[in-house]
Order: C-alpha cells, then sequence, then structure tokens
C-alpha cells in the first residue's frame, strides 16, 4: 500500500504586531532545539504534561507540515501559588512553548507574554515575572 499523497500548507507571513506573543529563532535544528528545550524544562524541575505534535495531526487529516510540537509544562509549586493568589488564574496553565520548522529550515520558537497575562490578576504579577525569567532561562538554551 502507498503512503497517502499529502496537501502541502503553505505558511502564512505573521502580520502585524503580536504584544501578547513572544518570538525567538532558534541556532539549532528542529529536533536538537527540541531536545534542548526538554533538557531545560528537566533542569529547571519543570513537569513536561504533555507534547502535541501538530504535524501528525495535520497527516491524519491529509495535510504535510513542517515539524512543529507544542510542549505543555508547569509545575505544582507554581499552581498551588496560582490557586492561593487567583484561582481564576488556573486558566493561565499549563504553559506553552511552541517549536515550529519554517519551509526555509529555520526553527522558530513562541510562548504566550506570560508577565502580561499574569498582570491581569493583581494578586500574581510577581508570579507572572518568575515566570517570564524562567521563559527567557528556557528561550536562551537555544536561541539565535
Amino acid at each position: 500500500m502507498s503512503d497517502p499523497i499529502l496537501n502541502t500548507v503553505n505558511y502564512a507571513n505573521p502580520t502585524g504586531e503580536r504584544p501578547w506573543q513572544r518570538e525567538f529563532r532558534s541556532r539549532l535544528p528542529f529536533e536538537e532545539t527540541l531536545l534542548a528545550l526538554k533538557d531545560g524544562l528537566q533542569a529547571e524541575s519543570l513537569l513536561l504534561i504533555h507534547e502535541i505534535d501538530p504535524q501528525r495531526l495535520a497527516e491524519r487529516g491529509g495535510y504535510a507540515i513542517g515539524a512543529t510540537r507544542q510542549l505543555l509544562f508547569f509545575h505544582p509549586r507554581y499552581l498551588v501559588r496560582l490557586l492561593e493568589g487567583d484561582s481564576s488564574a488556573l486558566m493561565e496553565a499549563p504553559l506553552k512553548l511552541v517549536i515550529t520548522e519554517q519551509p526555509d529550515s529555520s526553527v522558530i520558537l513562541r510562548h504566550s507574554d506570560v508577565a502580561a497575562a499574569f498582570q491581569r490578576y493583581p494578586a500574581l504579577s510577581k508570579l507572572g515575572a518568575e515566570l517570564d525569567e524562567l521563559f527567557q532561562r528556557l528561550v536562551a538554551r537555544v536561541s539565535a
């Protein structure tokens, strides 16, 4: 049986400013970037809750996209602080990091601006700043 023919997805260029999002270019190829980030999560004692593979999901639907992963992670120490500070902020957890291989083979990392997200909850602005620093340390492992 032959492999099914997949429809190639043409990536649109991002438009406009996205102040709610941070974007970085990795200096490493996709697989090395992914491994370095997973190592970073472990070094920060964070729990990788789930790894989503949109590339595989797209294939199931008949589409071909570049290598892509979504890493969902958090830690109980942050969960407790979040619940004690403002339980409605549970919507902000877990944290997510998106890694995409672009058509030119470059690798882009994206994550939400967690400091801004947590500023919406006055009791959690300090936690938001800490989580922002955490993202900075993770991204520094691979960024160009």
